[in-house]
């Protein structure tokens, strides 16, 4: 009885816990102008952890401190709900004040057992493209 009763609480807490709480997204356009991937956790209030964004030329930025493109910008918000997941990325002056960097906003579509993951993003003085994205979770 003690054995069938292990298995059954096992499998309760394999089923109630996700398979996989921080997935990691990668996005370009189909030009290749653009790159970006963000991270998150599903378990957060604030649920995008991470973004990195690079433009085809050198021009790019991560809110990963350990990146080599680091140079101060962070996630200022993001949210996940309804098959949709967005963020904007800011970063502070010497003043305190605050500039945004970029803002996305990705979408999920699910039909018969195929998905495709896709959005908008917008880089402050860059531009606004239209981005596909693979999930690691995939």
């Amino acid at each position: 009885m003690a054995m069938k009763h292990a298995i059954t609480s096992g499998l309760v807490a394999f089923l109630v816990t996700p398979a996989l709480a921080v997935e990691t997204v990668t996005c370009t356009d189909a030009q290749g102008e653009i790159t970006f991937s963000y991270a998150f956790d599903y378990r957060l209030d604030q649920p995008i952890r991470e973004v990195t964004m690079q433009l085809i030329d050198d021009f790019g930025y991560s809110t990963n401190p350990d990146h080599p493109k680091h140079d101060g910008e962070y996630v200022q918000d993001g949210f996940r709900g309804d098959d949709t997941e967005g963020g904007s990325v800011s970063w502070d002056d010497e003043n305190g004040d605050r500039h945004h960097s970029m803002s996305f906003r990705i979408g999920r579509v699910y039909e018969a057992q195929r998905s495709q993951i896709g959005g908008v993003v917008a880089v402050g003085g860059g531009g606004l493209w239209t981005v596909t994205c693979q999930s690691d979770a995939q």
